[in-house]
């Protein structure tokens, strides 16, 4: 199994403790759409819901499809002649929101590029003729590659999301991979892919205490998470052999607490 870089999981350990050291600035952001099958797909993807947690207290916001139909009473069929109008509005309410938290970090989850993310959002927005607030980038972060830079690129099974589920034992209810949700947004069953979009949410919202707690179960072990760490004390030896030695008594030492720990 690959280790992980050293010098990318230290960095990757500090933003994560960046995190928690100001949790009351933090939210945790997952979406779903349409679709983005380029054979199936006339255009961008239509964004059926949003959610955000706020990391310290838990608290959810949430911007549907779903919401934006039950407060028009709207029934399946009229939604459907009306989906443009209850997106712009869903969307609107978003970007005020993200506006209002301009200040705040944006944990999530692989939202990187124009076919989702962000920008994929953002150019929905646009294609529904309006301006979104864009939120600059030092203000996101994505989990899916923190947790690689800190447990090495095979750290769980795929896909990583629900791997990491199974391993610690997290709740999965309401839970749907990306095709089922647009699937269930076809159906109509709006509803459905709201209540995913919240289980995601909230499984990235335990996920990241656990990774800070240092307890989140994954395929690494000791070794493999320390091994560069060694290898890089080693190397370093030759330049400086006391900042070399400390390093490695450090990764001894660690290695005999962990011993101690799991007898006790």
């Amino acid at each position: 199994m690959p280790a992980p870089n050293p010098v990318r999981q230290r960095a990757a350990r500090d933003k994560l403790a960046g995190l928690f050291a100001h949790p009351s600035s933090v939210f945790i952001i997952h979406y779903a759409c349409q679709s983005f099958d380029a054979e199936e797909a006339l255009g961008s993807p239509c964004v059926t819901a949003i959610a955000a947690r706020h990391l310290e207290s838990g608290e959810t916001s949430v911007f549907s499809i779903h919401i934006e139909a039950e407060l028009r009473r709207l029934g399946p069929i009229q939604v459907l002649s009306r989906i443009e109008e209850l997106e712009c509005a869903m969307l609107a309410k978003f970007f005020d929101f993200l506006a209002t938290n301009r200040m705040m970090r944006f944990v999530h989850w692989n939202m990187r590029d124009a076919m989702y993310g962000f920008a994929a959002v953002e150019h929905r927005y646009r294609v529904l003729g309006r301006e979104p607030f864009c939120l600059p980038e030092s203000q996101k972060l994505d989990l899916a590659r923190l947790l690689i830079d800190m447990y090495g690129s095979a750290y769980v099974e795929r896909p990583y999301l629900e791997g990491l589920a199974i391993r610690n034992d997290l709740a999965l209810q309401g839970f749907l991979s990306g095709p089922i949700e647009a699937e269930a947004f076809e159906r109509g069953n709006y509803a459905l892919v709201q209540r995913s979009v919240l289980a995601k949410v909230r499984l990235q919202f335990d996920i990241l205490h656990l990774a800070h707690d240092r307890t989140l179960k994954t395929r690494a072990n000791w070794w493999t998470l320390n091994t560069a760490r060694l290898r890089e004390a080693v190397e370093l030896f030759e330049d400086n052999p006391v900042k070399a030695l400390a390093g490695l008594g450090f990764a001894g030492l660690s290695a005999g607490f962990l011993v101690i720990w799991r007898l006790f």
